[in-house]
């Protein structure tokens, strides 16, 4: 009986959630102070239900306005305006596939994408909806060059609808790439799979999400560095083209 109490116990503790602070010793990273005090993972939904109503999870993610990802299939869709979005050129949702938003009630939007344009820079396919998402659906402004500081937290998400803690590791031109932060939690760190690519990065800015990269490569992360201004050049002349 004792060894099978001793098993259960050890399950347990294997099975439970990651605990303690957040920030551990030797942390020199500035920036987190929206996580909590003790750590916590940063799933966003309580439950999810892809054409009907579903609950976003009152955690520290909570307070991250995640409405402008579209969270029902791999081939994640990002908003940058309320009908265009963009995703990884190389995994990018067709056209046949339901583009599906969730304003902070829950309530689901539905919209397809009719048009798309492939930019010659960076990873990246700019889509046009067929029709606009209201101001419930959080669209994001691309992150400036200058916000982009190398050590930078960045919040970034995947494909379980989890979001994460890296930093800016290193920019090249028009690619970011990221890295894990010593000394934080591990459980805010993930390293990215197959399925994870198109998923955004958004540096926090006055309290409001940047678009700052979608997923290109694993690890850590990397991709299309939304603050360059080439990159910037090449996504608006894409939603001018696409148009309304």
């Amino acid at each position: 009986m004792k060894s099978a109490l001793l098993l259960l116990c050890l399950l347990a503790c294997a099975c439970a959630p990651a605990s303690g602070p957040s920030i551990l010793p030797g942390n020199a990273t500035t920036g987190l102070g929206f996580l909590p005090a003790e750590a916590e993972k940063g799933t966003l939904f309580k439950y999810y239900q892809a054409k009907a109503p579903s609950k976003w999870l009152n955690n520290w993610a909570a307070n991250l306005d995640l409405t402008g990802v579209s969270w029902n299939d791999t081939r994640t869709a990002t908003l940058i305006s309320p009908s265009h979005v963009v995703m990884a050129a190389h995994y990018a949702r067709p056209s046949d596939v339901a583009v599906m938003f969730h304003d902070k009630k829950g309530n689901p939007y539905e919209r397809y994408i009719t048009a798309v344009k492939t930019l010659n820079t960076g990873d990246i396919a700019v889509g046009r909806l067929n029709l606009p998402l209201p101001p419930e659906v959080k669209w994001y402004r691309m992150a400036s060059a200058g916000d982009a500081t190398v050590g930078r937290p960045v919040i970034t998400s995947d494909q379980t609808s989890t979001l994460s803690v890296h930093r800016i590791g290193s920019i090249n031109g028009p690619v970011v790439f990221l890295d894990h932060i010593p000394g934080l939690n591990p459980v805010y760190q993930r390293n990215l799979v197959v399925g994870d690519s198109g998923h955004p990065s958004f540096l926090l800015k006055n309290g409001q999400l940047v678009l700052l990269e979608t997923h290109t490569t694993g690890g850590p992360g990397a991709g299309p560095f939304y603050g360059d201004p080439t990159v910037q050049a090449s996504v608006r002349a894409a939603m001018a083209e696409l148009g309304n």
